[in-house]
């Protein structure tokens, strides 16, 4: 499922640049906690909603 609210508010480019910068933030931790929640933004920057899994 997509998000239609976030796709509206970032260009493609501010999109694409956001997810690279964070791609590269999860390489560099090795905290499980940082990158489940930097993971997590990235998905929604995706188009993707997020949900606290049960």
């Amino acid at each position: 499922m997509t998000n239609p609210h976030t796709q509206k508010a970032m260009s493609e480019a501010q999109r694409e640049y956001a997810i690279a910068e964070l791609q590269e933030f999860i390489a560099l931790r090795p905290n499980a906690r940082e990158v489940r929640k930097a993971l997590a933004v990235k998905l929604v920057y995706q188009g993707y909603l997020y949900s606290n899994p049960v």
